[in-house]
């Protein structure tokens, strides 16, 4: 699937740059630099249009057409156990996708699907990004509605790898969520069990599926240096108390915590699913979980940041088609 990625379209406000290179450390891809005291890009077809650079400017100063940013608010990048396996050989990426792979095969013996919402989706199990393995493939298993991995690799210097275990509308079991986007010198990180109600309504749930498996976890991996709230909004409306995200600077100790992280939230959430037991999904609890849900995959759909980068990359057709397969 390697294609003809268009030009991102970049500018830069000569009269509000001042030429700190703020933009030019903070773009994952490395491909901004400083030219006669303005920032410039040096490869605008390999632009991930993520907006890094927008909202790390302090001047304001970079504009990309249709990005949208969050506030800058808190959005600062950090300056700086169970292990993290190291990479080995040429993958310089930490294996946490692999190992998560190997956890959701063995546990819950899924079935690889060829179809997904109506559309054939095997020219996205495997494909190549100018060179780069890249994925995208969902999975059925008993009481869940799908289960969605995916590697997105761009040009070996970024590598965005994203789990979602989506429950079945007859299950109140919440979502696995693990968002893994690495570089050369950070990761940004999200790892959830995002409800499927509201837990201040729902009193119960909070208390069994949240406080009585996460409470601990949550108050060893929040200490982690750069873990933060969202800068989005929507995402701290959406998600539980329980989140863990931000951007972690790619020391041994941080990658070992959010490795780590990853892996015990994951167990938790299996504990959850084996004990879960059906209902009834026409009862009022469950109407108002199934609703809630419909509304949590049409807020993803509108505001995720990744939607830019992956119409860039593979399309809006393909684009539409592997995030419905990563979304909620």
């Amino acid at each position: 699937m390697a294609r003809d990625n268009k030009k991102t379209a970049f500018t830069v406000d000569p009269e509000r740059c001042i030429g700190c290179g703020i933009c030019v450390d903070a773009c994952p891809l490395k491909i901004l630099a400083l030219e006669d005291g303005l920032c410039i890009m040096t490869e605008p077809t390999k632009c991930l249009e993520c907006g890094t650079c927008i909202r790390e400017c302090p001047q304001d100063a970079i504009t990309i057409p249709g990005v949208k940013v969050s506030s800058k608010t808190g959005a600062e990048a950090p300056r700086t156990a169970e292990a993290a396996p190291a990479a080995r050989g040429a993958e310089k990426f930490t294996p946490i996708l692999q190992h998560l792979t190997d956890m959701i095969m063995q546990e819950l013996s899924p079935k690889q699907i060829l179809e997904h919402s109506g559309t054939d989706i095997r020219s996205l199990h495997d494909f190549d990004l100018e060179g780069h393995s890249c994925f995208y493939r969902a999975y059925r298993a008993p009481k869940l509605e799908k289960i969605g991995l995916s590697r997105m690799n761009f040009y070996s210097t970024m590598v965005a790898d994203v789990v979602i275990v989506t429950p079945a509308p007859d299950y109140d079991i919440p979502y696995y969520v693990m968002d893994w986007d690495e570089s050369d010198e950070h990761i940004f990180f999200i790892c959830d069990l995002m409800p499927g109600d509201d837990l201040g309504r729902n009193q119960q749930m909070l208390q069994n599926y949240y406080y009585e498996q996460l409470e601990d976890c949550y108050q060893e991996f929040a200490l982690i240096p750069g873990m933060r709230s969202s800068v989005f909004h929507w995402v701290r409306a959406l998600h539980s108390p329980y989140i863990i995200t931000g951007t972690v600077e790619k020391t041994p100790e941080n990658v070992a915590g959010i490795y780590k992280c990853a892996v015990d939230y994951f167990k938790a959430w299996l504990a959850i699913y084996r004990a879960a037991q059906p209902r009834d999904p026409q009862s009022p609890e469950m109407r108002l979980i199934n609703e809630r849900r419909r509304q949590v995959r049409a807020v993803y759909k509108e505001n995720d940041p990744g939607v830019g980068s992956l119409n860039k990359f593979l399309g809006d057709t393909m684009a539409d088609i592997a995030l419905s397969i990563i979304e909620p």
